[in-house]
């Protein structure tokens, strides 16, 4: 079963070369607000994009 990154790259749009995606994801603790899941989710996005970009980072601390 293909993973839904590597879906969106079999996908045909007039005058795209290609489709890439990268994804951030967080797990949930306790101690998490609104803004530090987002924030968390938000700096794993932009570690995909730093580690070559189409892919999935995350992050999942249960403290």
């Amino acid at each position: 079963m293909l993973e839904f990154r590597e879906k969106l790259g079999y996908m045909k749009i007039s005058n795209v070369e290609m489709v890439t995606a990268s994804f951030g994801v967080s797990g949930y603790c306790l101690k998490d607000t609104i803004d530090t899941l987002v924030k968390k989710a938000n700096d794993m996005i932009y570690k995909a994009k730093n580690e070559g970009r189409n892919c999935v980072r995350y992050v999942d601390e249960y403290k």
